[in-house]
């Protein structure tokens, strides 16, 4: 049939299939439709593949060329599943105080550094926050410019030991990273009169430059000039 006209509506719950203006073919079940935006949600099987997981589509039937309907359900859909309105308040609160945590640091004049480090140790312990451009971990441990594991204070025990072993691995990745970069960089400068065309250096390293910021997954790469 076609795209729904006066008076026609698609059911909650109903099983239908569309194809769209590029010809791609979409079926699953009718969340919901709203009739003046002639907008259809659909739930479908997961692209995962995970049974467990439903892929929701918004389709716009100004671009569906014909829509079947293979189920058509005229009983009265199940209530929808209540939500957890505290669960969700905690977290937009806790987005909220990382944003604006984000935001004092980078007003205060921090390093790019201190925030990825900052942002590195609140995905563990979350008992962390800015005092000025200084670090502070679960009130036990200070860690002061330039961020290094010399500049972790506090009384020694389990909690130093475990964020100067955090400083020092995220020290070392930025190292890590920057070495190949120009490890890279200069073995391309190398074999540049090789038969390498200047066009093709550049390409090979601006992947190993994108290679290097996967490697760090953080903002140092843009500092050492990787991007």
């Amino acid at each position: 049939m076609a795209a729904p006209g006066p008076g026609e509506y698609f059911s909650v719950g109903s099983h239908v299939a569309c194809v769209t203006c590029l010809g791609q073919r979409l079926q699953g079940e009718v969340v919901a439709f709203d009739y003046q935006s002639k907008m259809l949600t659909l739930k479908c099987a997961s692209s995962s593949g995970k049974p467990n997981l439903n892929d929701v589509i918004l389709i716009n039937l100004a671009y569906v060329s014909d829509v079947d309907i293979i189920n058509d359900r005229t009983e009265t859909p199940p209530p929808l599943a209540s939500l957890n309105v505290s669960k969700l308040a905690n977290r937009a609160r806790t987005e909220k105080e990382d944003k604006l945590s984000q935001a004092y640091a980078i007003s205060a004049g921090v390093s790019v550094e201190g925030q990825q480090l900052f942002q590195t140790i609140h995905k563990t312990i979350k008992d962390c926050k800015w005092q000025e451009k200084n670090i502070i971990v679960m009130d036990d441990v200070i860690i002061s410019p330039p961020y290094q594991v010399e500049n972790c204070k506090g009384k020694e025990g389990s909690a130093l030991s475990h964020v100067r072993k955090i400083v020092s691995t995220t020290t070392l990745s930025i190292f890590t990273c920057v070495t190949v970069y120009f490890v890279f960089s200069f073995c391309f400068y190398l074999i540049g009169g090789g038969g390498l065309e200047m066009s093709d250096i550049f390409r090979l390293d601006l992947f190993f430059s994108f290679l290097c910021v996967s490697m760090c997954s953080s903002p140092h790469a843009c500092k050492f000039g990787l991007i």
